[in-house]
């Protein structure tokens, strides 16, 4: 996960706001009920997402109360006052793709960066071993994700469906689960409602590791790092107009498919996240291109 699935926090209303930051401060507290306190600090955007979107599908109303944040204790807080499964799934997804995540830097990471990560792989590993005792599917999930991704980034030839498919994949197996996992309100059959989550969540996962690709293209080309558009041949001058389709073509399979679903009592959030947050995170990570475009536009035409 990259972060990249983030609240439009202008466009919501105070009261929405508070129970988005309800959610991210009890997925932050079930990671170190079940973890560790240190497991607190792999909470990300992404997986506050999946919490959402499992909670508000469900039947279940969790219950929150105020409190304190045990990082900051002048900050006020709301957190779950009861366990539930959605976050304790949503924590072992967390920890799993922290753990792989860990990995994949020992592997392609200097000296020092590999060296550190070394070091805390033991209690990444203890948090590993007991997320995928409680939900081996999640574990199973992620790691044929990367042992996938590292196939493909092997291969000199790889297309971007071919780099984008291991993470879409996950997230889609991942978003399909949940009929059978949780007591649902559906107005379509189990199955129907199966189709629609595992298409939401393959479309997902391909914009946030297109997103990803895109954000990191500069560096990628200058450094010799794995990047399926500079393998495509592609340029900064053009960037944007190469990726921008595949974005937007991503983007619209998850917002089709979202429109598809029960909504529930987080819907105003999570279309806030996907109709309003995603398309302006995707504005503002392909700005830096344009910018770079005109200025050397502006540079050619003083010569």
């Amino acid at each position: 996960m990259f972060g990249y699935i983030r609240i439009d926090r202008e466009a919501l209303s105070e009261q929405d706001y508070e129970h988005y930051r309800a959610v991210y401060c009890s997925l932050c507290r079930q990671l170190g009920k079940e973890y560790s306190v240190f497991a607190r600090f792999i909470l990300s955007y992404d997986c506050t997402f999946y919490a959402l979107l499992i909670m508000s599908l469900t039947e279940d109303c969790p219950e929150f109360q105020d409190s304190r944040c045990r990082f900051n204790p002048t900050k006020k807080c709301s957190y779950c006052s009861s366990d539930t499964k959605a976050l304790s799934q949503t924590a072992a997804l967390s920890v799993s793709t922290a753990y792989f995540k860990l990995i994949d830097n020992i592997q392609d990471s200097g000296f020092f960066k590999k060296l550190g990560c070394r070091i805390i792989k033991p209690l990444f590993s203890r948090w590993r071993n007991k997320a995928k005792g409680k939900y081996p599917f999640i574990d199973e999930a992620v790691e044929e994700m990367m042992h996938r991704q590292e196939k493909a980034e092997k291969n000199p030839r790889c297309t971007i469906d071919e780099a984008a498919d291991p993470t879409a994949t996950m997230l889609s197996r991942i978003c399909s689960s949940v009929p059978e996992s949780f007591n649902l309100k559906l107005s379509f059959d189990k199955e129907k409602q199966t189709r629609i989550l595992s298409t939401l969540g393959y479309f997902l996962g391909r914009w946030i590791y297109l997103i990803d690709a895109a954000d990191d293209f500069d560096d990628d080309q200058k450094n010799g790092g794995f990047n399926p558009f500079v393998i495509a041949g592609y340029d900064t001058e053009h960037i944007v107009e190469n990726v921008l389709p595949a974005l937007n073509h991503s983007l619209s399979e998850v917002l089709l498919s979202y429109g598809l679903l029960d909504k529930g009592r987080y819907d105003v959030i999570i279309s806030n996240i996907l109709y309003s947050a995603c398309p302006k995170v995707q504005k503002s990570t392909l700005s830096k291109y344009e910018t770079n475009s005109d200025q050397r536009s502006n540079d050619e035409k003083s010569l």
